[in-house]
């Protein structure tokens, strides 16, 4: 007993055990004017009580300790619960709460023990995480008060929605299903599906937050994640208000696909360590931010004719199964036949690839042309031109995504004109880069 009480294990439970519950009680003690209120030293005190009932339990192989302290924190707590429901008539027991739950991390503290080489055990690190995050919450209360206030029915009930969607459904979905001698990628499709639903309900978050000028945030954050998911998800939301601003709607999808080539090239950085495909990258980047900075300009003059708000997100849902749907089916007919494609042609098959696998994910195509090339640098021509062609066909691509959540030609003539300006100048470096100019 005399070794173990000796150790350093002991030196950081006590300190840790004391930690996790300061860090609440520095909160609880800004927060409060009160003199009387419980702070650093009640609540750091209070988990160490928990942290040593349990350490000195286990080394004596006697309960009695544990017994003691939980007796004490229930009174203890108790006592606070008394005082604040009868005394004071207080409105809340988030004090009484969270210097019980003190108590508790305390004990995980005491309990864990590291595995040797190691400073902290899992519970102990449970025990900082949990008591770090009680601290946002407390620290943020007017925030999340603010939040709750003007959350509507309809958006909560999409949040819970898409909780139970990623939640429920995620670890039942099989990673992939046997369809012959083909391995369809099931839980990719289901989570395509899943991004869109998160990046349709991230954009109309977006539209309320910053009115109009909230669908240039989402069309460049939501296509680092998936440029075709953004544009399906940008253009349901124009059908929605009416058709309305379609020359920012067309920007949005320009970012998209801006916020894609960057993406794509953050992957050839990380895969390619030669920086060869890097270098070979960057004039598509170039294209597609200077033609987006001048349609960015050419719009907000243009903006001045329009008065009030485009955007109306009272009249949208935060989110719909349709169009996330109509994407899935599409990824997966697409991916699919570029599956068939590869297998049949093995000698062009990075090329073909690069067609077909540009219509549903441009980065997948680029990040597996470069793995290509670093195991195969004589490819270099042909990975190349794959990953110049999958950026070329995934610009083109957002005519058809258009076209397919919008049958009207207003925004898809935007579009399109946009595309092919765009396109026209990537083709133009694809065939210098063939003759070898490049």
């Amino acid at each position: 007993m005399q070794d173990l009480l000796l150790t350093s294990d002991l030196i950081v439970k006590a300190l840790l055990g004391f930690v996790v519950g300061a860090l609440i009680g520095l909160e609880r003690q800004k927060k409060m004017e009160s003199d009387r209120v419980v702070g650093v030293r009640s609540f750091g005190l209070h988990s160490l009580l928990g942290a040593m009932s349990v350490y000195i339990s286990e080394i004596t192989a006697n309960p009695v300790i544990l017994i003691y302290g939980v007796t004490i924190s229930i009174i203890l707590v108790g006592s606070q619960v008394y005082w604040k429901l009868f005394r004071t008539i207080g409105k809340g027991l988030t004090t009484p709460l969270v210097f019980s739950l003190s108590f508790v991390l305390g004990t995980l503290v005491g309990f864990d023990t590291p595995a040797p080489g190691q400073l902290w055990g899992p519970l102990q690190i449970f025990a900082m995480a949990v008591s770090f995050l009680v601290f946002l919450v407390l620290s943020f209360k007017e925030e999340l008060a603010h939040a709750v206030e003007v959350i509507t029915r309809e958006e909560m009930i999409s949040a819970v929605e898409l909780a139970v969607i990623i939640l429920f459904l995620w670890p039942l979905v099989p990673q992939t299903i046997q369809l012959g001698a083909i391995e369809f990628p099931a839980f990719e499709t289901y989570f395509l599906i899943v991004l869109l639903l998160a990046v349709s309900f991230g954009n109309y978050l977006l539209v309320k937050k910053f009115k109009d000028r909230g669908i240039y945030f989402f069309g460049l954050f939501g296509g680092l994640a998936n440029s075709e998911a953004t544009v399906s998800s940008v253009t349901d939301f124009y059908v929605k208000e009416d058709r309305k601003g379609a020359g920012r709607i067309s920007l949005a999808i320009n970012l998209a696909n801006v916020a894609m080539t960057l993406r794509n090239g953050l992957l050839l950085l990380i895969i390619d360590p030669t920086l060869w495909l890097v270098r070979l990258y960057l004039i598509p980047i170039t294209i597609l931010i200077v033609i987006s900075m001048v349609r960015m300009i050419s719009e907000s003059r243009s903006e001045e004719v329009h008065e009030g708000q485009l955007f109306d997100t009272k009249l949208v849902s935060p989110f719909e199964f349709g169009p996330a749907l109509r994407f899935g089916a599409i990824f997966a007919g697409v991916y699919l036949i570029q599956l068939v494609l590869t297998e049949n042609y093995s000698g062009a098959g990075l090329i073909i690839a690069a067609i077909i696998g540009g219509f549903v994910s441009a980065g997948a195509v680029v990040a597996s042309s470069a793995a290509v090339f670093v195991l195969n640098p004589s490819l270099y021509p042909e990975v190349a031109m794959a990953i110049i062609i999958t950026t070329i066909i995934s610009v083109l691509n957002k005519m058809i995504y258009v076209y397919l959540a919008d049958r009207e030609t207003g925004l898809l003539k935007i579009v399109a004109r946009d595309s092919l300006i765009i396109a026209s100048f990537i083709v133009l470096y694809l065939v210098l880069f063939a003759l070898g100019y490049v």
